[in-house]
């Protein structure tokens, strides 16, 4: 069963990427950055890493884990799994260290398409800080990981718009296996999303709400490259 991602083992951002508290500049908070920001695996490869780099004048602890990525009515949503594993689980880097995650593929079960997964990396605030300084900052980097046969149909989206309890919602439908990371999404001349609208995966769909008298032609980038379509009706 799916469910937004559950906090680190020690108390935790919920918020993706940073949670600044008042009187915490971002510049102190960024302790931890990760590489790459995404993966895509083709077969026959099962696995690849990432990098955490540790920004910070002290130890920085962290958990890892990762999570099956699917679309349940529009939406993100995410479930344990047993077919991917990140090691390791936790890990403490050093100041100005580096710390290596292997992502490894462990399903027997052929690879059909593509396969979606999150990567969470959650930085476990130092107890101690909290303690004696008052202050719970931690970051929380959620990063796509792609795993593609190498026969993975490209995508191909369509455009409605449905009513849903009295909204009027703009849905994107993918045909195809592969997903599209889709941003800067205007409908006509209205912006629904400035910067990144989410991914539509494989055999699957997304949805945005559409603000009153929102209509015309979709535009959008995307990568695999610029958007213009309409909506189908």
């Amino acid at each position: 069963m799916g469910f937004t991602f559950p906090p680190a083992g020690l108390p935790a951002a919920l918020m993706t990427l940073v949670l600044i508290l008042p009187g915490v500049k971002p510049a102190a908070a960024a302790s931890i950055s990760v590489s790459p920001i995404r993966a895509d695996v083709m077969e026959p490869g099962n696995s690849t890493s990432f990098t955490i780099k540790n920004d910070a004048a002290r130890t920085v602890n962290v958990q890892v884990r990762i999570f099956k990525w699917s679309l349940t009515n529009g939406a993100d949503d995410y479930a344990e799994t047993d077919e991917v594993v990140a090691t390791p689980p936790v890990a403490a880097v050093p100041q100005g260290a580096a710390a290596t995650v292997r992502i490894l593929r462990t399903s027997r079960s052929p690879l059909k398409g593509e396969e979606s997964y999150r990567l969470v990396i959650d930085e476990i605030p130092d107890a101690n800080r909290v303690r004696n300084l008052g202050v719970n900052v931690a970051l929380r980097y959620t990063i796509p990981v792609f795993f593609l046969s190498g026969e993975a149909a490209q995508p191909r989206l369509t455009w409605t718009v449905r009513s849903e309890k009295g909204k009027r919602m703009l849905v994107a439908t993918n045909a195809g296996d592969k997903h599209l990371r889709i941003s800067a999404l205007k409908v006509g001349s209205t912006t629904l999303v400035p910067g990144l609208a989410g991914y539509v995966l494989g055999h699957s769909s997304k949805k945005w709400e559409l603000p009153g008298g929102a209509s015309g032609a979709i535009s959008a980038d995307s990568d695999a490259g610029r958007i213009n379509a309409s909506i189908s009706q």
